[in-house]
């Protein structure tokens, strides 16, 4: 079922309510006008309210131009804020240290711009936003902005238009199988039920361990969640563990008394919760409230603030991510230096490392189709065998990835990666 992200909108006031300091988590608010100093540099306005700066290029050459949304303000703020300042960091990096990226047809090197717009959250905003950067701002390539009910609708517009389109936080099980041209991820198909499934190590390692035998799965009936939850309860039970409760609620939903009370009926050693970072938060926060706290709280998704939000709450409770400072793989330590100096914390901007990683494919395909042509960065995109931050990545025929993640647990406050055992660098806990 795809449900419009305009009917989640009305959660926000409630959010904010509900869930005591989670918009102040994290970082503060973005300045509604942001300049991004690189090197030797012209000033272009792109929008009314962002001022990208670029490094001058040489005569007749152009920039390599990224066009992108993010959201901030409305539901996914709160996780996706954060990325100006990491496009800032990440934009002086390459045009200053590294110096651009190559393409052999020039001969030279040439720098890159980010134009950046707002799209609130909305994805009828984001449609408008898109079109405008295919058609009048005529970028080179094309990043989604979070969220696969958005995500799923700008697809047409980079199709029409021939503009790469890499998905980011947008990935969901029915764009891959259209036929479309024009589109990749990094990401595994993680809706499937097998070692791709979006919490496959996670429920791995309950498979190892042996150490719950119940659980339940909560989640939204929004693109995203559906999948995580649909794949979640196939690998569950293939983990040998007994589903003992499953619940689909509609978008906006935040009063959880009547699940929470079935919950402490059935009494499952772990919940599962599909939905959005602020809602679980706001669910835990409630359980607790109504004296339900089982074993452990397993979340698809965290974000900005949660560990703050929900202090002692948020003890042991795991979530998936991508990517943590315990991986290795290439340019980690880059990674780790773009955040800090864009003043993120990689605990609570949980996503960022697929940014991270279409950067990656970006400098990659474009100098492997060695243009700025779009067919021939298309190709390149569609082609990629590349190492990222978080692993081999090999881009598959439907245009998706095979970057998958890894389960992290919340303990002292701290993330920690906790398995495979290869990667872990703590010893998961339960019950916590």
């Amino acid at each position: 079922m795809k449900t419009s992200v305009a009917a989640v909108a009305i959660v926000i006031a409630l959010i904010v309510g509900g869930v005591a300091g989670y918009y102040s988590g994290g970082m503060g608010a973005v300045p509604s006008t942001v300049t991004t100093t690189v090197g030797q540099t012209v000033t272009q306005t792109v929008t009314s309210t962002t001022t990208v700066t670029v490094q001058k290029t040489p005569t007749g050459v152009r920039p390599l131009k990224i066009g992108m949304t993010i959201s901030k303000d409305g539901t996914f703020a709160p996780l996706t804020v954060g990325y100006e300042k990491f496009n800032a960091a990440w934009l002086d990096w390459v045009n200053n240290v590294r110096k651009g990226i190559y393409v052999r047809e020039l001969g030279t090197t040439v720098p890159v711009e980010i134009i950046l717009y707002d799209d609130r959250s909305s994805a009828d905003l984001a449609v408008q936003l898109y079109t405008k950067l295919a058609t009048e701002d005529n970028v080179d390539i094309l990043v989604s902005p979070y969220s696969a009910d958005i995500g799923v609708q700008l697809i047409p517009i980079a199709e029409r238009n021939r503009i790469p389109l890499i998905m980011a936080e947008a990935s969901t099980k029915e764009m891959w199988d259209k036929g479309y041209k024009w589109i990749t991820t990094s990401m595994v198909p993680y809706w499937e039920e097998n070692e791709n499934g979006w919490a496959a190590q996670y429920f791995d390692m309950l498979a190892v361990k042996k150490v719950a035998k119940t659980i339940a799965f909560v989640g939204w009936q929004i693109t995203w969640a559906i999948d995580t939850y649909s794949s979640g309860i196939a690998l569950a039970k293939k983990a040998g563990l007994n589903v003992v409760y499953e619940k689909l609620l509609a978008p906006g939903t935040t009063d959880f008394s009547g699940v929470i009370r079935d919950l402490k009926a059935v009494n499952p050693d772990i919940v599962y919760l599909a939905m959005f970072g602020p809602i679980n938060a706001l669910f835990i926060k409630q359980a607790n409230e109504a004296g339900f706290k089982p074993k452990e709280y397993h979340v698809v998704e965290y974000g900005a603030g949660f560990v703050d939000s929900l202090g002692a709450l948020a003890e042991g409770v795991t979530s998936d991510i991508f990517w943590t400072p315990s991986f290795k793989y290439y340019q980690s330590d880059l990674l780790n230096d773009l955040m800090k100096k864009a003043g993120l914390s990689w605990v609570d901007w949980q996503w960022t490392e697929l940014r991270m990683i279409i950067f990656q494919m970006i400098i990659s395909a474009v100098e492997e189709a060695g243009s700025l042509d779009r067919n021939k960065i298309n190709d390149a995109l569609h082609r990629l065998q590349i190492m990222t931050v978080s692993g081999p990545l090999v881009i598959q025929p439907p245009g998706y990835g095979t970057i998958g993640l890894v389960p992290i647990q919340i303990q002292n406050g701290r993330i920690q990666t906790v398995w495979p055992p290869q990667l872990a660098n703590a010893t998961y806990i339960f019950p916590s």
